[in-house]
């Protein structure tokens, strides 16, 4: 019994060395990796940054890696519990004082003008892709060596020797005779008023004239654009108005009525020729009256009234309406220009608008109703309290011309079988119907059609709803 209680020991002992193996191989891993770690910031700038940072820990970690040895794991790792404080500052803030280079350049971004492209610095940090010492940036050919003079771009070829390079030069082996005519294109220009006469044998190169003349236009005394040998008036302007402007001679009245044409030319001297004509003609070469300053009286519709005059050109129309058609819109038989309502069909009495009543009204699209069409229950009988307001119905159909068809619609709630409604409300709408033919409609007026509860004006889950829905209304129609 003693043997067996003395065996675990060995064992204790054998996982006590195990853990410590365990530990002090863990411990050592942390190490190598901070001295990793404080290796890469010191590269990054943190002995220059922050060097009390980096020196703490630097120190810790032999501390750690001293303990280790000894075998104070516990010692070992409260050193490493410090180190880590400080490279945690270090590696937070190892390059915070190194000016930022992007490019790598050698250029500070602050001062690098182009800072995710490498550049010398004497161009600011930005590249002179094809090294002929201007900066890309300035550089309108970047990709191929050129000069300043041409923006960084080569010096081209000019083939004709005439200062315009081949690639603008229109005329490369023909050189550019450069008198100022036309020089930018690179082709000489031989005769450049192209009068037929080359430049070299034209006194007047840049002005067209006949060869009798050596090339030089005759002269023009008067201005009016007309050679002196061509104006038969050389001393007075033509008026160009495009009447006889080619003998060089005004003309004060191009339609012949005595008005004199409304032109600067010859209104300048209305004087001189009054003899000839006056005033200001503003119609020049069509005859009219002077009362209507020498403009002919149009008369487009021909309804006798001027269009001057006719506020309606085109539509004719008596004198009396101003050369307007006389309208009715609403074909009342009251003319729109008596009818207060012109878009409503009225009566005469009530100066075109409808005529008013105590039970209706009567709009351009129906007859509204105050009251409700009473029937007998179930059946198509009115009762005698609608009499008096369906007379007010057949008197305003009756009194208005311009409506031409009604149609009395019939409505029922929904309570009962449709096919029973709509039979209920097209009876209803026929009683209607015959009543208002008793009282004096033409009966071709008048049609009735029964919907019965496919046409709610209101819901018919109420008793409300459904009296609402129970009715008869009047549409207009065409």
């Amino acid at each position: 019994m003693r043997y067996l209680r003395l065996l675990p020991a060995p064992c204790s002992i054998c996982m006590m060395l195990l853990c410590a193996c365990v530990t002090g191989e863990k411990i050592q891993n942390e190490i190598e990796v901070e001295k990793s770690r404080l290796a890469v910031d010191d590269k990054r700038g943190a002995r220059m940054c922050v060097p009390y940072d980096l020196a703490m820990a630097r120190v810790e970690v032999v501390s750690a890696q001293a303990e280790l040895d000894a075998g104070n794991y516990h010692l070992a790792e409260e050193h490493l519990l410090r180190e880590k404080n400080f490279a945690e500052r270090a590696t937070k803030l190892a390059d915070s004082c190194i000016p930022r280079d992007r490019d790598e350049d050698g250029v500070p971004d602050a001062t690098d003008k182009c800072p995710t492209q490498p550049g010398p610095a004497q161009f600011d940090g930005c590249p002179d892709t094809d090294g002929d010492g201007i900066p890309d940036r300035d550089d309108r050919c970047p990709l191929v060596p050129g000069i300043r003079e041409l923006g960084g771009c080569p010096v081209e070829a000019d083939t004709d020797g005439d200062g315009i390079p081949d690639s603008k030069d229109r005329c490369p082996f023909d050189p550019e005779d450069k008198d100022g005519f036309e020089d930018a294109d690179g082709c000489p220009d031989l005769d450049n008023d192209k009068d037929g006469i080359p430049d070299e044998g034209d006194k007047c190169r840049d002005q067209a004239g006949p060869a009798s003349n050596q090339g030089c236009p005759f002269h023009d005394k008067d201005g009016d654009g007309i050679p002196d040998d061509l104006d038969k008036c050389p001393d007075d302007p033509e008026d160009k108005d495009g009447f006889e402007d080619q003998d060089g001679c005004p003309e004060p009245d191009n339609d012949g009525d005595g008005i004199c044409d409304d032109n600067p030319v010859i209104q300048a001297k209305i004087e001189k020729i009054k003899h000839l004509c006056t005033g200001v003609d503003r119609c020049p070469d069509d005859k009219g009256p002077r009362e209507n300053h020498g403009c002919p009286f149009l008369d487009r519709d021909g309804d006798g009234v001027p269009d001057v005059a006719d506020k309606c050109p085109d539509e004719k129309g008596p004198r009396e309406n101003d050369g307007c058609p006389i309208l009715d819109r609403d074909g009342d038989g009251v003319l729109d220009k008596d009818d207060k309502c012109p878009d409503e069909p009225g009566v005469p009495e009530e100066q075109g608008c409808p005529k008013k009543y105590k039970l209706i009204v009567v709009t351009a699209q129906k007859i509204e109703l105050k009251q409700t069409v009473f029937f007998k229950t179930g059946q198509a009988i009115i009762e005698k309290k609608s009499y008096e307001m369906l007379r007010e119905v057949a008197d305003a159909i009756k009194s208005a011309p311009a409506i031409k068809k009604v149609i009395i619609e019939g409505h029922t709630d929904n309570v009962g079988a449709r096919n029973l409604n709509i039979k209920l409300s097209q009876a209803r709408a026929e009683a209607v119907r015959e009543f208002l033919i008793k009282e004096g409609v033409e009966p071709t007026k008048l049609e009735a059609i029964g919907y019965g509860p496919d046409k709610p004006i209101a819901p018919n889950d109420t008793k409300e709803g459904r009296s609402q829905n129970r009715r008869v209304e009047f549409k207009i129609g065409q």
